[in-house]
């Protein structure tokens, strides 16, 4: 990432250099600057509420009756979790990935696979459960995608929540497909270690 970073910066001062306008490239620098700290203000607020109602969930018990109707799905794409702090944390990632919070759901991600690699023993190599539940939150379905409707509204757009019918179906179908993928791989392996 930090050659990525590098490299537009480079290129950024080449391109001013050639068109010997140096003068647009710290002006451009600075109004992205500006830009990247007042969006992130703006979405602070929906991270905050977001992670105050998963926290009175979690505290309430509600979470934990979501786990139980959960339970099947969540045997089905992590038959080897049994820990249950893991498998809840691992929901309410997946609860503010459908709710459309993916910037909350990044906190309760990262601590699900923290949980997730100490149980693997802190191996270089990632187990089922932690590729499973990474191509499932990246591709997790948004019933009301929150964050997506506040940058549309932001910039003005006319109808924010169009956005919710299209989200839906690309979300279902790009979960399915990296579900489909992960269990194809899982069962690739299995059958690999059988022949050995």
């Amino acid at each position: 990432m930090n050659y990525i970073w590098a490299g537009m910066l480079l290129l950024g001062i080449v391109f001013s250099i050639i068109n010997n306008r140096p003068d647009l490239f710290t002006q451009a620098l600075m109004e992205s600057c500006t830009d990247a700290v007042q969006f992130m203000i703006g979405l602070t607020g929906i991270i905050a509420v977001w992670c105050g109602l998963m926290s009175i969930a979690k505290e309430s018990g509600l979470i934990d009756k979501i786990a139980v109707k959960a339970t099947p799905a969540m045997k089905f794409l992590f038959p080897q979790e049994k820990n249950k702090d893991t498998l809840v944390m691992m929901l309410m990632s997946f609860t503010a990935n459908v709710f459309g919070a993916g910037n909350s759901a990044t906190v309760f991600s990262l601590k699900a696979m923290e949980m997730l690699d100490r149980e693997n023993g802190g191996s270089p190599v990632a187990s089922d459960t932690m590729c499973m539940f990474m191509a499932v939150s990246m591709s997790m379905i948004q019933l009301v995608p929150i964050t997506i409707i506040k940058i549309r509204n932001d910039l003005g757009s006319q109808n924010p929540s169009d956005i919710i019918m299209p989200s839906i179906i690309v979300g279902l179908i790009a979960m399915a497909a990296s579900i489909a993928a992960c269990k194809y791989f899982e069962a690739r392996e299995r059958r690999r270690k059988r022949c050995h």
